[in-house]
């Protein structure tokens, strides 16, 4: 775009022009052919413009230069429009963008108003929803609080079946067999294992009821099939005694090895006194003798009993009467008569440990308070001074 400045002198610049020539021209040509004939017309057109200025007298200088001013003010007028065109134009682009910027910032104040009013509500509902989780805790430890003295006074009510079956068995123990059986009952059939294995038990033994071994045998099924170790060596103490069916004592040893895997020590001792009295065959199974060691040590005393009987009469080896002596002690200890019978013969004999007949009468004595008769008969003859062969005590005993 020129400026004022810049029109005025080319203004001036024209009126000094003296000529100006412009040519325009165009040409066409066309060939014909007529028959018996042939030639070729051309046609052409020229323009012509021509502008001549002659020198300006000083006189019409002064025009010349008005006329140059007017237009360069008609120039200037023109940029003054434009300009305060463009300057309206920003003004009101700055304007427009004012309004957005304070619309943006009225929409920014009333997203904060309502995200304030949001944390507001949020807090509001955190309280609530504290109160109501502390309540909830309240309500829960007051139900397990029920729960409990329910579970303690009425565990067959309250469907809790392991403490409903412990239940039983007090009852049992105290000699309230009627309500051993109806909580009993109740145990089992709720999934108990260890309340069918011992209702078992009332069956084999006829507590309550007439003795009913292929009963007993069931519920013993039951419970070890539901995990209950004391049911599967229950069980297999009938099979191996043919009680309540066929005598099947390969059947009892799988059982009591499955048990003493289980670490059912029991099953570990009557596997072993199995094995050891070669009712199966000692191949299929671990050795009597470690058998009947991990039963010891474990929480089965007659295990004791028996393995102290295998060392006395030597049939790991030699004789081991101080192991046996020991063996026999904790059998003793744990109320196993028999067992304190075979430690007063090695007392009165001095055999492994040393001779004492006054503890041999003791330990006689004990047995027979047990109600042991082997050990009653010994300490009558003890006390009697009177010599009988021990040999065919022990004998008759094994």
């Amino acid at each position: 775009m020129p400026t004022s400045s810049l029109v005025f002198e080319r203004c001036l610049e024209s009126f000094r022009k003296t000529r100006e020539h412009r040519d325009h021209g165009t040409g066409t040509e066309v060939t014909a052919t007529v028959k018996g004939q042939g030639g070729t017309l051309r046609h052409e057109r020229q323009d012509y413009e021509a502008a001549e200025y002659e020198g300006i007298s000083d006189a019409l200088m002064s025009e010349a230069i008005d006329e140059c001013r007017r237009q360069e003010q008609q120039q200037r007028t023109m940029e003054l429009e434009r300009a305060w065109a463009a300057a309206e134009d920003a003004q009101r682009q700055a304007s427009d963008a004012d309004e957005r910027a304070m619309a943006a910032e009225r929409e920014q104040r009333r997203a904060e108003d309502e995200a304030h009013r949001h944390e507001q509500s949020a807090a509001v509902l955190q309280e609530q929803l504290d109160a109501a989780r502390a309540e909830l805790a309240q309500a829960e430890l007051q139900r397990e609080d029920m729960r409990a003295v329910l579970v303690e006074r009425h565990p067959c009510t309250a469907e809790a079946w392991e403490r409903c079956g412990e239940q039983a068995l007090a009852a049992k123990r105290s000699g309230n067999y009627s309500e051993a059986h109806l909580m009993y009952r109740d145990a089992c059939g709720g999934g108990s294992a260890e309340a069918c294995g011992n209702w078992g038990v009332m069956f084999e033994h006829g507590l309550g009821v007439m003795v009913d071994l292929a009963e007993a045998r069931r519920l013993y099924q039951s419970g070890c099939d539901a995990g209950s170790t004391n049911a599967c060596v229950n069980l297999g103490f009938l099979h191996e005694q043919g009680r309540g069916g066929p005598r099947e004592p390969d059947r009892a040893a799988e059982l009591y090895l499955a048990a003493c895997d289980a670490g059912q020590m029991r099953g570990c001792g009557r596997l072993g006194r199995l094995v050891d009295g070669g009712a199966v065959g000692s191949e299929r199974y671990p050795a009597a003798a470690e058998l009947l060691g991990r039963a010891c040590d474990g929480d089965f005393p007659r295990a004791c009993l028996w393995a102290g009987l295998r060392a006395v009469e030597g049939r790991d080896g030699e004789r081991q009467p101080g192991r046996a002596a020991r063996r026999f002690a904790r059998a003793c200890e744990h109320e196993v008569p028999e067992a304190c019978v075979q430690l007063g013969r090695l007392h009165e004999l001095g055999d492994g440990v040393p001779e004492s007949p006054s503890e041999a009468s003791r330990l006689y004595r004990e047995a027979c308070e047990a109600g042991d008769p082997r050990g009653c008969a010994a300490s009558e003859r003890l006390s009697r001074g009177g010599e009988q062969d021990l040999n065919s005590e022990w004998t008759a005993r094994r």
